[in-house]
């Protein structure tokens, strides 16, 4: 028996220290809407974590490949009761969490589901851009990698399809433009006047988010610019993949293009 209770404390003891890490999740019904993740405290006490009444979100466009852990921001939560699920290893608890309404405003279940709908409709056209912006900027940096190959192979040879990869790349940034303006490289805070596919589907949601009792016919009308820039800038971005890139990676696919050179074996001559 001594035996056995030693065991025990031994395996509780290993639980303790290889749980190093906080999970919060928050469920609709069955539905997971959010994760968040923290490293656990190391001082014994009261801890306070906070959640946003969101939903899990989708990452925005951006010029740059982005590597990160944390789960984006959304929309947020109807009215309701949700249930959080907090762990510590295999250790959990669960409680329940009752999200209201402003007292102090008059709002129907009509407006609260058009508003929610709404703001997902508008994430989903974020979701989309984003995806095909960072189709551009992984081609973009393919065509460098292979232009450099294509350089150090024959630049001579190849000039008319190092200028090709030159056009292409330059029509890439013009796509991405479309989405997120033209960079400014000026200090301070500028602003870009031109309209672009980010601007739109910002001030649509900005619009949306301000309207718990429902959206007017000034949201509509914007949520139809915001669909109509990004059909656009997605229209163009499938153009340029079926009649540019289709044809420029059938070229260099082409080439030889290995990094392997002849080898030469060597020896000192008597």
């Amino acid at each position: 028996e001594k035996d056995k209770s030693k065991k025990d404390k031994t395996v509780e003891s290993k639980k303790e220290v290889k749980a190093d890490s906080l999970q919060l999740q928050i469920f609709d019904g069955d539905r997971l809407i959010r994760t968040l993740k923290r490293k656990a405290p190391k001082e014994r006490g009261l801890h306070r974590w906070y959640w946003n009444m969101d939903e899990k979100g989708v990452s925005r466009p951006s010029r740059k490949i982005r590597k990160s852990s944390r789960e984006p921001s959304g929309v947020d939560v109807k009215p309701g009761t949700y249930r959080a699920v907090l762990s510590l290893g295999e250790l959990s608890n669960t409680v329940k969490i009752e999200v209201k309404s402003d007292p102090r405003l008059t709002i129907s279940q009509a407006g609260i589901d058009q508003q929610y709908a709404a703001s997902k409709q508008l994430e989903g056209y974020m979701d989309i851009a984003a995806k095909a912006v960072k189709q551009l900027v992984i081609s973009k940096g393919i065509l460098k990698n292979y232009q450099i190959r294509i350089k150090e192979q024959d630049s001579v040879k190849h000039k008319g399809l190092l200028k090709e990869c030159k056009d292409a790349s330059k029509e890439m940034d013009a796509l991405i433009d479309l989405f997120l303006g033209k960079e400014d490289k000026r200090q301070g805070i500028v602003r870009n006047p031109e309209s672009t596919v980010m601007t739109r589907i910002s001030a649509a949601r900005r619009y949306v988010a301000s309207r718990p009792q429902g959206i007017t016919s000034t949201e509509e009308i914007l949520m139809m610019h915001a669909e109509n820039e990004t059909k656009n800038g997605l229209a163009k971005v499938n153009t340029f993949y079926k009649e540019t890139w289709e044809a420029l990676q059938t070229q260099i696919e082409e080439l030889s293009l290995s990094s392997f050179k002849p080898i030469d074996y060597f020896e000192l001559k008597k």
